[in-house]
């Protein structure tokens, strides 16, 4: 029975690499890395963003899927812009896939609160399949004996992105635009054109706790209409805990720790397709980190505009001052809590300031 198993498992694996269109790989840890499936995001926060996520799917069985993926976006303040790079290798049982990509966005800034984001992103992927792992009956067949088979081929995506503040994010994207993949007549790795949409709205519970719902929709000509619904908690934007469904597929479970400009992300994922099959368990790490540059640290600046409540302010001052709130208040993405505390000061601050010279 296990063996029947195994059998499935593999025929699970490899089925989008024969003729059926290759899937772009699952992941769940979009949900703090928007960049894995839209270019659109590169470049969307501030600093250097890098991400490194590593999945393992159906564990305990050969060949079951396994995929690492590493991700970086900076910003191009002075056009508007920003760039990114990834690097994934997604193996399914003889299949490894290796991917690179370069990824443009350009950001449109709509009003001080909203932005609107275009994203290109052009790919190198190279298909092997390595038959001379294979157990065959015949093994004076020339394709066995050949080891393995290689085909490398270009691809690209596209993308669009809404954000307003901090809190709502709507992406639209296009992943393998160029259908087929492959030049040649027998090509290994049929690419399908893929639509994902994607929508999240981060909501103050408390003043220590936010909610947020994360929806993500998969479609394709070749596979049904995918869809995951997640919630989200976060504590004192530091601590994330959260459950997610992806129909017809799986139940996950998610926590998180942000530590300044770290992070550390982990789904957990049962699969519902199939009980009876036992398929195992799914496993997602993700580790991130920003490296803040061109910009002095928040901290750096709030303590260059704090003030004694006593000293004299003229209006050119109290006009750079609440220049600066607007420019960094709205800005609170990759921020630690204490940072966001002395935003919050700062605002309550220049209101109060701004009272007292109206009154006067």
């Amino acid at each position: 029975m296990r063996i029947v198993k195994n059998i499935l498992i593999m025929l699970m694996g490899i089925t989008p690499f024969l003729g059926f269109g290759q899937e772009i790989p699952f992941y769940s840890n979009y949900t703090i890395n928007p960049l894995i499936y839209n270019p659109a995001h590169a470049g969307a926060n501030e600093g250097l963003e890098m991400f490194l996520h590593h999945r393992t799917q159906w564990t305990g069985y050969k060949g079951s899927p396994v995929s690492q993926l590493f991700t970086m976006s900076a910003p191009l303040t002075n056009i508007n812009s920003g760039i990114g790079l990834s690097f994934q290798n997604n193996q399914r049982g003889l299949f490894n896939v290796l991917t690179g990509s370069v990824k443009y966005a350009y950001h449109l800034k709509l009003n001080q609160k909203s932005n609107l984001s275009f994203g290109l992103g052009l790919d190198i992927q190279n298909s092997v399949l390595r038959i001379g792992e294979s157990t065959v009956k015949d093994v004076d067949d020339p394709l066995v004996n050949k080891g393995s088979i290689s085909e490398t081929f270009f691809d690209a995506s596209f993308g669009v992105e809404y954000s307003l503040a901090d809190k709502l994010k709507i992406g639209l994207s296009a992943p393998q635009l160029i259908e087929g993949g492959g030049n040649t007549e027998n090509a290994m790795a049929k690419n399908s054109r893929y639509f994902i949409g994607q929508i999240s709205y981060l909501q103050k519970i408390t003043k220590n706790i936010k909610f947020q719902p994360v929806v993500l929709a998969r479609y394709s000509q070749n596979i049904p209409v995918q869809y995951d619904v997640n919630g989200l908690i976060h504590y004192k934007d530091m601590f994330l805990i959260g459950a997610g469904y992806r129909n017809n597929y799986a139940i996950s479970l998610h926590a998180g720790i942000n530590l300044n400009n770290f992070k550390i992300k982990y789904a957990y994922d049962f699969a519902t397709i199939n009980s009876n099959l036992n398929v195992g368990l799914s496993h997602e790490i993700t580790l991130g980190y920003t490296l803040r540059f061109n910009k002095k640290e928040t901290v750096t600046i709030l303590q260059e505009a704090t003030l004694p409540s006593n000293a004299p302010l003229s209006s050119d001052k109290i006009r750079e001052i609440l220049m600066l709130l607007i420019d960094e208040f709205f800005e609170t993405s990759n921020k630690t809590p204490d940072e966001l505390k002395k935003l919050e000061i700062l605002r309550e601050t220049i209101f109060k300031l701004l009272e007292d010279l109206e009154s006067k």
